[in-house]
């Protein structure tokens, strides 16, 4: 698969994305989860490594294990573990399958935010610890 395939693909690790999912043009349908994410900001802010979300959206964030557990030596893991159980839940119970982050400049189908939460918490050591990422 080549770079251009994966161009809407959040990448998680070297050979690790989570997958586009097509809109179907149900942008206007998106709900802005900025809120829902709370306390895990100084996580993403901390990510958001390869350029700014203004700019380049998503792709600005780096959220691969490595870059995660950098993150983490200035955090509290715990208080972000929590945090993370936390935005999960309110987003799997969020109305709507389309969410936006305009904070990350970035537009989503529901599932694919949800994986990275998921990852995020994998990362943290929470119990999706044994989950594997998508894998091509």
């Amino acid at each position: 698969m080549t770079e251009r395939d994966r161009q809407y693909d959040i990448q998680i690790g070297d050979d690790a994305w989570i997958e586009y999912i097509d809109l179907d043009a149900r942008y206007d349908q998106a709900v802005d989860i900025d809120a829902l994410l709370g306390e895990l900001w100084p996580l993403i802010c901390r990510l958001e490594t390869h350029c700014v979300a203004g700019c380049c959206g998503i792709d600005a964030f780096d959220f691969t294990r490595e870059a995660i557990a950098a993150a983490l030596l200035e955090l509290d893991r715990a208080q972000l573990h929590a945090a993370c159980a936390q935005a999960r839940s309110a987003l799997a119970a969020a109305a709507g399958d389309v969410f936006v982050s305009n904070t990350m400049n970035h537009m989503a189908d529901k599932r694919v935010f949800l994986q990275l939460l998921a990852h995020i918490d994998r990362c943290l050591g929470g119990p999706q610890a044994g989950a594997a990422p998508n894998r091509r």
